[in-house]
Parts: C-alpha cells; sequence; structure tokens
C-alpha cells in the first residue's frame, strides 16, 4: 500500500471541479486499471481543501482513495478521494504528481 499512500499524499491540495458518483469512480478505475483503497478516516494534510470540506483543522478525513494506472510519459494524473465534506461522504478528483503504478490484482505494474 506504500505506491497508494505516496500517489495521496503528491496532491496539490486543489479540489477540481469534477464531482464523480460512485459510479463514476468505479468506471474510471476500470477502465484505467486501478484500484480502490479504503481507511477508516485516514488523516490527509490538506489545509485549503480540509477547510473547504468544513474541517476545522488541516486535514481532510479520506475513507477511500481511487487510482488508476498514469498514461505513459504524464507528469500527472486524476485520483478520487473519498473524504467526509461537512458531515457527509463524497467523491472529489484532485491532481497527484506520484505517478508510479500501483499493484493490481497481484501483478505489480513496472
Amino acid at each position: 500500500m506504500t505506491g497508494v499512500d505516496s500517489v495521496m499524499t503528491s496532491t496539490n491540495d486543489v479540489i477540481l471541479d469534477d464531482r464523480p458518483t460512485e459510479a463514476d469512480v468505479r468506471r474510471a478505475v476500470r477502465a484505467g486499471d486501478g484500484v480502490i483503497v479504503h481507511f477508516d478516516d485516514q488523516l490527509l494534510e490538506l489545509p485549503k481543501s480540509a477547510a473547504s470540506l468544513g474541517e476545522s483543522d488541516r486535514y481532510a478525513r479520506v475513507r477511500a482513495i481511487a487510482v488508476s494506472l498514469a498514461p505513459e510519459g504524464a507528469q500527472s494524473r486524476h485520483i478520487y478521494l473519498l473524504v467526509r465534506d461537512h458531515g457527509r461522504e463524497r467523491w472529489i478528483t484532485m491532481a497527484a504528481y506520484d505517478v508510479q503504478n500501483v499493484c493490481v490484482e497481484g501483478k505489480r505494474q513496472s
């Protein structure tokens, strides 16, 4: 899970306008040979985003991350985070700058 953690912490603290649904996220992960990892309110330091999500500290509460493989030569990719937003769960989209491939279905991608 270290690869997924690294991707998650490489965000730029800007929530993109895309507001995906659960179905949208699952479709993107399936199409991009990706993975969804679930957490129990993993704290992620995102000062600006946390404030816009209604958190009183510098941390977003991440309940899941969805990561697809980055296209060859990409400098960034979109990731989806299931976060607490003013007490309710919702998926947000952010750019991540760690483009390493993560382990999918028991195979490590090079």
